[in-house]
């Protein structure tokens, strides 16, 4: 488990590097990792989740340009609807509204929530783990 914990601990650090896997995908697999590891040695898993959480909250831009894309394409399906109706008030002919990309909530909040998650996981395994 010496040597998951490490794995865990190496793939974290290189996600803080790839700009868009590195902010979603190898926090989770390195977090998995870590969950896994957290029962023998749980200073290594706690510093890969650590590392994720940093990563996730302030060295990922990615996931904030996505959430911003999604606002912005929420805003311009606003702007043709409004102009559409606008347009068919006008004119007399029906239109048909444009639906905005569902971004279920947002991006950034999705994949903060899973690592929190995995770390509230992790430190409720090394409670039950630790001797009376």
């Amino acid at each position: 488990m010496k040597a998951l914990g490490i794995v865990a601990i190496v793939v974290a650090s290189i996600a803080v590097v790839i700009p868009v896997f590195g902010a979603s995908w190898l926090p989770l697999i390195a977090g998995i990792m870590a969950v896994i590891a957290v029962r023998e040695e749980h200073v290594l898993a706690f510093v890969a989740l650590g590392i994720n959480v940093v990563n996730v909250a302030f060295l990922s831009p990615s996931l904030k340009l996505v959430d911003g894309f999604c606002d912005a394409a929420s805003d311009v399906s606003d702007s043709i609807n409004a102009f559409g109706s606008a347009l068919s008030e006008y004119t007399g002919e029906s239109y048909e509204s444009v639906s905005a990309a569902d971004c279920g909530g947002g991006v950034f909040w999705t994949w903060m929530g899973i690592n929190l998650a995995l770390a509230a996981v992790g430190v409720g395994l090394h409670l039950m783990n630790k001797k009376a």
